[in-house]
């Protein structure tokens, strides 16, 4: 990164932590970087990701998208002007987690955990709606989905969506409310500490329970919200 991008998005690094990650692991195109707003696309999930000063700004920036289906906006004044520019009709408002710490999570062993192989995408597909079929078989050919097994039976999985957040965490109906899904995540974590990425996910800024789950693990929360727009 140079020194104009770290200085801006480090201005709010809770905010635009998936910007930067996205930079640092080299998946990001940089189409405008200055002192006043970035636009950047993240190559494995082809989101636009906008951050600006003020609506001119977003604005110039935008006029630099020649058409998308996917874009993350980290201001909320200009989510009517990109949902119309763009025709788009799906928006999430969500605040983003992050785990800033060096220090591993500890680990409970009361779950085995284990690579999901592409074969078991049906088992994604029947327990969670949120991604498409290509986009959870692109996440399981990458070796991004994990299965927790309890005497040998599977009861629930955890991944990292392509753009490098985690997510996906389903917990069948039977098995929750045993701390099943702190075992899950904290798992990722670590292992994302062990390839010196910084573990961060997005949440709906309405889910007091996963909100408080995040904080429970030792995540800072940002205070802004982030717009994903489709």
């Amino acid at each position: 990164m140079n020194d104009i991008t770290i200085k801006y998005l480090m201005k709010k690094p809770l905010l635009h932590m998936g910007m930067i990650e996205a930079i640092r692991r080299n998946t990001a195109d940089i189409i405008h970087s200055d002192n006043h707003g970035m636009l950047i696309k993240e190559k494995k999930s082809n989101a636009y990701m906008i951050t600006a000063d003020n609506f001119d700004k977003g604005k110039e920036l935008v006029g630099k998208i020649p058409n998308c289906s996917l874009i993350v906006l980290h201001q909320g004044f200009m989510v009517d002007y990109i949902m119309n520019k763009f025709g788009l009709t799906h928006k999430i408002e969500v605040v983003q987690a992050v785990y800033m710490k060096k220090e591993k999570i500890h680990e409970n062993n009361v779950l085995e955990i284990r690579k999901f192989t592409p074969r078991q995408i049906s088992v994604v597909l029947e327990n969670y709606h949120m991604l498409s079929y290509d986009e959870i078989k692109e996440i399981l050919d990458n070796g991004n989905l994990f299965g927790g097994y309890k005497n040998g039976t599977l009861v629930g999985f955890v991944g990292i969506h392509l753009e490098g957040s985690i997510g996906l965490l389903e917990i069948f109906p039977q098995y929750r409310q045993l701390g099943y899904g702190t075992i899950l995540e904290s798992y990722l974590v670590n292992r994302m500490l062990e390839k010196d990425l910084v573990p961060f996910g997005q949440i709906e800024k309405d889910n007091v329970k996963s909100i408080n789950l995040q904080r429970k693990l030792g995540f800072e929360i940002s205070q802004d919200v982030l717009y994903w727009m489709e």
